[in-house]
């Protein structure tokens, strides 16, 4: 009974050497972590489905917008898209563009980008399998971050009790609160809070602050205004501004001219002069200009009781009236000017009014749009500062030119207030096929020029250029498991680099090659001139590449692909390949395709292996005999049997077109012979293994043997590259 018990101890010492102790642990469900991270196992067709429950938040945090869904079964993975817009509701006509990252493990995602107060983000979300499979885009959900007024309005002289605060409502702000200090800077300590508001449902929200007469009348006060969120989250407070109260004795509000434009609206393109008369006119009497704009602290730009030289940058016109120009202003800017005029006594009411330079259109875009109602590109823009300012005594005048890509113009027309709202989100029809020669009548860009009637005009303003449809790739080539050139090194996968090569009659010199493997998983890279050497492929895995000529609505002139592309491996990576695809794939299975992983534990060879891994002698008796499988490509076999040899065991392992993968598989056999302690020879009677598929060529195990239960020595290996000419050598076990 020893002796039998020393056996079988020996013999499952000399399985194990060849075995995952997984197998056991885990009733032969090996779970290795593939090369993206994702646990391997049997996979099933799904058909995903919509993310649901997308929510996106509303004014909680400052700084982002936190998006979450329900989790879609089957999913490994989602995307997300996102839009910004003005005004809450979709149009239907925004830009989507996709977010970069890939949402892993989880259902949530924290968009930390750039995010504008009172801007609308919308997102939608879409699940997808490492497979290749996607749902289709979720509902849209749309966020804003928390923030405060960017600018608000405080009064200044219009009453001797109050101060009047008003600024505009922001999104899904829940309450303000009201801060005030004695000094020019809000220090947002506790103190300086005067009241919290709850938000108005209209557009504007006030508030008016009540001075002690015996310490605040007539003095400068600032204002600042603070979000706060639904759960009580804050934002940053607003810029501050200052207002006071009307005192007695203190000199009349000044009035902007009657005569013409009090102040210039559209009607230069170097400054904003402002012009005001006062009722009083004495040395006693003094003027304060301020200016602020929209997220800028407001300053004065103009103290005639400071210096001799500030009175004189106030003129008197032929009119009689004070002139001031402010040169130091910029387009598409609305400035806010408030007059003061000032005693010993006070400052009067301030007299407040806006103005600004005559200005080009922005964000002139001609964005493709591919649906099945739509083919072409979409017109948008905006129009410039104070177009819609009803108090404007200039009028604009809008010049559209449109060229075409033979660089001829094809209308020039001149449009009028009335009009031009027609042309924003005007629509440009493109046709699916056409010749080269069609192609060059086709819209390639749209300018435009605000002018007025007495011909003063703005600079010219151009949209995006459509580009031609690509010339198509006439010819391309991938090297498939060739000799690598000299010089040339592995990548850390243990693979030389891939050489692509193109053809084309493109006068572009920057490319997008894109790779597929069989899987599907496609990755895209830039490139430059007529090749790419790519350095990042892994073994046992075949690529197709190509350029995908089209253009931005997905036309093309044709296309050109390179497929079936593999870099050639080192030898120690071909005999790693080796062991754990064909020679023993229920151990390694580095390269056993994750979906057949779990297959070895329902075979014969994997029990009885499991058998001699066991403890109890009664089932150590069930790995003695024999045991076969068929792998899953080619019917390709592997037949085990073991049997006790004296105080020893021999196992053998044959394999006949046999291998865990479709590129890569071997036929030969070998033997462990051992003794009692786990050391002996190990031999083939064909001589080693032959390997056929992508990798071919032959592996011998003439130099190795079994040593302390491990084999030990040297495979001998020579391999075969695609041009006949072969690579050999050794690699130790």
């Amino acid at each position: 009974m020893r002796k039998y018990m020393f056996l079988f101890l020996l013999l499952s010492s000399v399985l194990w050497m060849s075995c995952n102790a997984d197998i056991l642990i885990n009733n032969g469900e090996i779970g290795l972590p593939d090369s993206n991270g994702v646990t391997g196992g049997i996979t099933e067709d799904v058909e995903l489905t919509a993310p649901r429950r997308v929510n996106a938040t509303k004014s909680i945090y400052p700084d982002s917008i936190n998006i979450t869904w329900s989790p879609v079964p089957g999913a490994d993975y989602y995307t997300i898209e996102k839009t910004s817009h003005e005004v809450e509701r979709l149009s239907g006509s925004e830009q989507w563009v996709p977010v970069q990252e890939s949402i892993i493990g989880t259902t949530g995602y924290r968009d930390y980008s750039s995010l504008e107060p009172s801007t609308y983000y919308s997102y939608r979300v879409t699940a997808h399998t490492f497979e290749g499979e996607s749902s289709l885009a979720s509902e849209a959900t749309t966020g804003t971050i928390l923030a405060s007024p960017q600018s608000i309005s405080v009064s200044q002289g219009e009453s001797e009790s109050e101060i009047y605060i008003t600024w505009t409502q922001m999104p899904y702000v829940d309450s303000y609160k009201i801060y005030m200090s004695s000094t020019d800077t809000i220090s947002g300590v506790e103190s300086e809070v005067q009241a919290t508001v709850s938000s108005r449902n209209g557009s504007e929200n006030g508030f008016a602050y009540q001075i002690d007469p015996n310490r605040e009348a007539g003095k400068e006060l600032s204002f600042g205004i603070q979000g706060v969120g639904e759960s009580g989250e804050t934002a940053a407070i607003s810029l501050p501004r200052v207002g006071y109260t009307r005192v007695p004795g203190a000199p009349v509000q000044p009035q902007y001219s009657n005569t013409e434009e009090g102040i210039s609206k559209g009607s230069s393109k170097t400054g904003i002069t402002i012009r005001f008369s006062s009722q009083a006119r004495s040395d006693d009497i003094d003027f304060i200009i301020k200016k602020s704009s929209p997220g800028s602290v407001e300053e004065t730009i103009l103290d005639t009781s400071l210096s001799e030289s500030e009175k004189d940058k106030l003129v008197v016109n032929e009119n009689g009236e004070y002139e001031f120009t402010d040169t130091v202003v910029a387009r598409n800017v609305l400035y806010t000017y408030s007059v003061i005029a000032k005693n010993d006594t006070g400052m009067s009411q301030a007299a407040v009014a806006t103005g600004y330079l005559l200005s080009p259109v922005t964000n002139l875009t001609l964005t493709p749009v591919n649906t099945e109602e739509k083919f072409g590109y979409e017109l948008s823009f905006k129009l410039p500062v104070g177009w819609d300012d009803t108090e404007r005594t200039t009028p604009y005048i809008y010049e559209v030119v449109e060229t075409n890509k033979n660089g001829d113009v094809v209308s020039n027309k001149d449009y009028s207030e009335a009009e031009i709202n027609n042309l924003i989100s005007s629509f440009y029809n493109f046709e699916k096929e056409v010749t080269k020669e069609k192609e060059l009548t086709e819209l390639q860009k749209i300018s435009i020029t605000v002018k007025t009637d007495d011909g003063m005009k703005t600079d010219t303003v151009t949209s995006n250029t459509i580009p031609f449809i690509p010339e198509a790739i006439t010819s391309m080539e991938a090297t498939s498991n060739d000799r690598p050139l000299e010089g040339e090194n592995p990548n850390d996968n243990g693979v030389y680099p891939v050489h692509v090569e193109w053809t084309t009659d493109s006068t572009s010199d920057t490319f997008t090659l894109f790779r597929k493997d069989q899987d599907g998983n496609t990755a895209r890279y830039n490139a430059s001139g007529r090749s790419y050497v790519d350095e990042s492929t892994q073994p046992l895995v075949i690529y197709e590449y190509w350029i995908e000529s089209r253009d931005e609505l997905g036309r093309t002139y044709g296309e050109a692909h390179a497929e079936d592309s593999y870099g050639s491996v080192t030898l120690q990576v071909y005999k790693d390949i080796f062991e754990s695809v064909s020679l023993k794939p229920w151990d390694k299975q580095g390269y056993v395709p994750s979906e057949y992983r779990s297959w070895w534990k329902n075979t014969e060879v994997a029990k009885k292996i499991a058998y001699g891994n066991s403890s109890n002698l009664t089932t150590q008796m069930d790995a003695l005999g024999s045991a076969s499988a068929n792998d899953h490509y080619r019917n390709g076999r592997i037949n085990y049997n073991a049997e006790m040899n004296g105080i020893g065991a021999i196992i053998r392992f044959t394999y006949t077109n046999f291998g865990e993968n479709l590129n890569f598989y071997m036929n030969g056999d070998y033997s462990m012979d051992v003794d009692a302690s786990g050391s002996g020879s190990a031999s083939s009677g064909s001589g080693g293994f032959s390997i056929e598929g992508m990798y071919p060529g032959h592996i011998g195990i003439g130099n190795i043997r079994v040593s302390g239960k491990n084999f030990a020595g040297q495979y001998t290996v020579t391999y075969k590259y695609s041009d006949g000419s072969e690579t050999k050598g050794e690699v130790g076990a």
